[in-house]
């Protein structure tokens, strides 16, 4: 695939200048790609990918963490439901769920009265994985908010919240982002208001 003529001809040593030239603070358009960037790196990183890996013990993938969180959040979801809702093919959801179950992870239930239904539930140990994670996110991500002060904390989280419904209001994004809360959503979702 050749890239496009306009972005061939900015080197990566220009952009790496341009970069370089931002000044560290401020409300530059340079300065918030790269604090987007480090609090995505945060989050996918340090937050998701080494927190699967360290307490699952490398068995499971993030990906296959987040099929198990849809089911723990849905409760029991059919396997077109969970394609869905993770924005996976059919087939590659079906791959995904073979695994888990034979880690003893999730349970695939035919449906007796339509067997193209097939319906996932997580098993005990499935739903302590994915319990155990949530705990230790959300007592990761509280303890760097710790080290921030009450007003800084605030701040970040409205100005989270009205950067996402800036970006819900500008197009058709909604359901690319949404996170399929299922039981724990919130009518405070800043993309439901």
């Amino acid at each position: 695939m050749s890239m496009p003529s306009s972005i061939r001809s900015t080197s990566s040593a220009a952009l790496t200048t341009n970069l370089a030239e931002a000044p560290g603070t401020g409300n530059t358009p340079q300065n918030a790609v790269r604090v987007a960037d480090l609090f995505t790196q945060l989050v996918s990183r340090v937050l998701s990918d080494k927190l699967v890996a360290e307490l699952s013990a490398n068995k499971v993938s993030l990906a296959q963490l987040q099929a198990m969180r849809f089911i723990w959040l849905h409760s029991e979801v059919l396997v077109g439901d969970l394609a869905d809702g993770l924005g996976i093919t059919y087939p590659s959801a079906t791959n995904m769920l073979k695994r888990l179950e034979r880690r003893g992870l999730i349970v695939r239930m035919v449906n007796p009265r339509d067997h193209r239904e097939v319906q996932v539930s997580l098993t005990e140990t499935g739903t302590d994985l994915v319990e155990c994670v949530e705990r230790e996110r959300s007592s990761r991500l509280h303890a760097t908010l710790a080290a921030m002060p009450q007003a800084k904390q605030d701040s970040l989280l409205d100005g989270l919240q009205a950067f996402l419904k800036a970006a819900a209001s500008l197009g058709d994004i909604v359901e690319d982002i949404c996170l399929q809360c299922g039981r724990l959503a919130c009518r405070s979702c800043p993309l439901c208001e």
